[in-house]
C-alpha cells in the first residue's frame, strides 16, 4: 500500500512522495530526528522530530505506519501523516533483531525468547529461549531457531501462535538462512544444508567445506550463493546452495567482521574494526571498500526489504546504500537535508500568518503491548498544545531541558564464540547517557549453574577473552557498562567451547584366517578386518573392499557404529588375493592400502 506523505509539525517530506516498502527509515537520536531514505536514489525523502528518542533507536516500517524502537519503548507513528499514532512498552531491555517483511514487521528479543509482531493490534508471542539469528522468508513466513534443543519454529503472517515442524540434531551447532526463497538449515557440525519443511528436515547436502562452530551466515544467498564467515580465520565461503559447483573461499583482510549480508546482487561485509565496508559478488570478486563515515559508535548492516542493504554511522546521522553494482553510496546528510526553522512551518492554502506546531512528545505512560490472542484497541494520535504569548503565537521551539546523567545503556551487538579452549566476547559501544562510559563489566557462570566469574575492561574496550572454560559446557556471559552515574543493564548472550570434532579414520588389516567358497582356503585366505573410527555416533556407513587386480570383488555392506562412532567389522569380507593390495572406502575417506600376503 502506497500514501502520499502529508506534512505536519515539525517534518518535510518531497511533494508528492509515496511511502511504499522500498527505501528504510532511520534515526538520529542526538537530533530527535527520524528520517525516509529512497535507496534507488539515495536521497532522504521523508524526515520528522519525535522528541525523546533514546540513543541506539532504530527504525522499522510496516504498510501504513513506522515504529521507533528504543530500549525502553516502541513509538508507532502514521507514514502518511508523520505523526506519532502510539507508544508501547518494549517487552525487554535488550536489543531486539528487527526484520521488516509481509504480516509484520517483527521484533525478535533473542535472549528473552519473544517475539513482537508490529501492525494495527501488535501481539507478544513466547517463542521459548535463547534463540539464534532468526530470518523471514518473501512470504512473511517468521523462522526462528531455539538453540538450547535445536527446534525449528514458525510463525505464519496470519497466525499469532508458533508452530515448531522440525529439528536438527540435538548438540549440533549450526544456524538458519533463506535459500532460493525457502528456510533452510545450516549445520555447522556436519557441513551440510537441510531444507526445512512442514514435516521436518530435508535431505541434507554436503556444503564441501569445513565450518567451524562459531560460523557466521548471511540470512539469505546471493545468486545461488550462501555466504558464510569464519571470524577466526578471516575467510568467506561462498557455498553453492545446490551443490553443483564447489564452494568459492575468499580470504579477508584482518579484522572484525559483523555477519555477511545478502544485498540484491552483492555480499556485504562491515569491518567494525577499520570501519570501512566490503562488497564481492556471488563469484568472491571483490567489487569495492568504502569507509563508513565517521560517527562516535559502531555503525551497523541492515538490510531493507526492498533487498538493498543499507550501512548507518553509530549517530544515526549518515547512511550508506549498497546498489546494484555492489557499490557503496553515501545519502545526503540529514543534517544537510534538515529543513531550516522557518520552514518547520506547514504551508496553508493562502498567505496569512501561520501557527508553528511543536514536535510531538510521547506519552509519559506508555502502555504494553498485548500478549498473543489479547485484545487491545490503540491509543488514538497523540499531541500537544503550541506554544503561545500574550501577543500571539510562539516562533521559537521550547527550550530543551537538560537532562541529568544517567548509567549507561545495555550495550549493543554483543556476541560470543569459541577461540580454541577460550571464549571471545565482543560488544558495541554502549548510549552514555550524559556521562562518559568509564568500563565494561564482563561476567560468565556455566548456564546451568555454577560459580560466576567476571574482569572489567577500560571504557574504550570492545572485546575480553575468557579463560578457563569447559569444553562442552554452555556459559551465559552479561556485559554492562558503567559511567559516573552507576552501572546499566547487561547484555547476555550464550557460548560454549564446543568439544572437539573426532578426526575420522578407517584403517584395514588382516583378520581371522578363514574358508570361504571361490577356492579362498587357507592360508591365502582371511577376513580383511575394518576398524573405523570417530564417525556420527549410531549411523549407518556402505563400507567398499577394493583390491588392486580383483577390483571392486565385493559388493560391501552397510554396518552402524557404536554410539561413540566407532565401528569394527571383524567378519565380513574375505579375501586370498597374495601379492595384491586392498583397501576399503566409507563416506568418502580412504583406508590405508595393505599388501596382503600368506598366513
Amino acid at each position: 500500500m502506497a500514501v502520499t506523505a502529508a506534512v505536519s509539525g515539525a517534518s518535510s517530506a518531497t511533494p508528492g512522495v509515496r511511502f511504499a516498502q522500498a527505501g528504510r527509515w532511520f534515526a538520529s537520536p542526538a537530533d530527535d530526528l527520524i528520517y525516509h531514505v529512497n535507496g534507488s536514489a539515495r536521497t532522504v525523502d521523508a524526515q520528522t522530530r519525535i522528541e525523546g528518542l533514546e540513543p541506539g533507536s532504530e527504525v522499522v516500517q510496516g504498510e501504513t505506519s513506522g515504529y521507533v524502537i528504543g530500549s525502553s519503548r516502541i513509538t508507532e507513528f502514521g507514514k502518511s501523516t508523520l505523526s506519532v499514532e502510539q507508544t508501547l512498552t518494549a517487552p525487554a531491555g535488550e536489543r531486539p533483531v528487527a526484520l521488516e517483511a509481509k504480516g509484520g514487521p517483527y521484533l525478535v528479543y533473542r535472549e528473552t525468547g519473544t517475539v513482537v509482531r508490529l501492525g494495527p493490534e501488535p501481539k507478544t508471542i513466547p517463542a521459548g529461549q535463547p534463540l539464534g539469528e532468526p530470518v523471514v522468508t518473501p512470504d512473511g513466513t517468521l523462522w526462528l531457531h531455539r538453540t538450547d534443543t535445536n527446534v525449528l519454529c514458525r510463525l505464519r503472517p496470519d497466525s499469532d501462535v508458533l508452530s515448531c515442524p522440525a529439528s536438527a540434531p540435538v548438540g549440533h551447532t549450526g544456524a538458519l538462512t533463506v535459500a532460493d526463497d525457502r528456510p533452510v538449515f545450516v549445520d555447522t557440525s556436519t557441513d551440510t544444508l537441510s531444507p526445512v519443511t512442514g514435516d521436518g528436515l530435508g535431505p541434507s547436502t554436503s556444503i564441501g567445506v569445513d565450518l567451524p562452530a562459531d560460523a557466521e551466515v548471511a540470512a539469505a544467498d546471493v545468486r545461488g550463493r550462501l555466504a558464510v564467515l569464519d571470524p577466526r580465520q578471516h575467510r568467506m565461503h561462498l557455498v553453492d546452495i545446490t551443490a553443483a559447483a564447489a564452494p568459492v573461499t575468499v580470504d579477508l583482510p584482518a579484522g572484525t567482521y559483523a555477519p555477511p549480508s545478502a544485498g540484491r546482487s552483492s555480499v556485504v561485509l562491515l569491518d567494525v574494526e577499520r570501519r570501512s565496508v566490503l562488497t564481492y559478488d556471488s563469484d568472491g570478486r571483490r567489487q569495492s571498500v568504502t569507509p563508513v563515515p565517521p560517527e562516535s559508535g559502531d555503525p551497523r548492516l541492515s538490510r531493507g526489504e526492498d533487498d538493498r542493504v543499507y550501512v548507518e554511522g553509530g549517530e544515526g546521522k549518515q547512511v550508506l546504500v549498497v546498489d546494484d553494482r555492489g557499490r557503496a553510496g553515501a545519502v545526503t546528510p540529514v543534517a544537510a537535508a534538515a529543513p531550516s526553522p522557518s520552514s518547520n512551518r506547514p504551508q496553508p492554502p493562502s498567505a496569512g500568518p501561520t501557527r508553528p506546531v511543536p514536535p510531538v512528545r510521547p506519552p509519559s505512560i506508555p502502555p504494553s503491548i498485548p500478549p498473543s490472542r489479547g485484545t487491545s484497541g490503540p491509543t488514538g494520535p497523540v499531541a500537544t498544545s503550541p506554544v503561545t504569548t500574550a501577543t500571539g503565537p510562539a516562533t521559537n521551539p521550547p527550550a530543551r531541558k537538560v537532562v541529568p546523567a544517567s548509567p549507561p545503556g545495555m550495550p549493543p551487538g554483543v556476541r560470543a564464540s569459541a577461540r580454541g579452549k577460550d571464549i571471545v566476547v565482543s560488544w558495541s559501544a554502549a548510549a552514555a547517557n550524559g556521562a562518559a562510559v568509564s568500563g565494561y563489566r564482563v561476567s560468565w557462570a556455566p548456564a546451568s549453574g555454577g560459580a560466576a566469574r567476571s574482569q572489567d575492561r577500560a571504557g574504550g574496550a570492545r572485546s575480553a577473552t575468557l579463560t578457563g572454560a569447559t569444553v562442552g559446557v554452555a556459559y551465559r556471559i552479561t556485559v554492562a557498562a558503567s559511567n559516573s552515574a552507576g552501572r546499566g543493564p547487561a547484555a547476555t548472550v550464550r557460548a560454549t567451547v564446543p568439544v572437539p570434532r573426532p578426526v575420522r579414520s578407517v584403517v584395514v588389516s588382516r583378520g581371522e584366517t578363514t574358508t570361504y567358497e571361490h577356492g579362498c582356503e587357507p592360508p591365502e585366505c582371511a577376513f580383511i578386518k575394518v576398524t573405523m573410527t570417530g564417525f556420527k555416533p549410531n549411523s549407518a556407513y556402505q563400507i567398499t573392499p577394493h583390491a588392486s587386480t580383483y577390483g571392486d570383488f565385493n559388493p560391501g555392506a552397510e554396518l552402524t557404529t557404536d554410539d561413540k562412532g566407532n565401528l569394527t567389522a571383524r567378519h565380513r569380507f574375505p579375501f586370498n588375493g597374495v601379492g595384491q593390495r586392498v583397501w576399503v572406502t566409507v563416506d568418502g575417506l580412504t583406508s590405508n592400502r595393505l599388501l596382503w600376503t600368506a598366513g
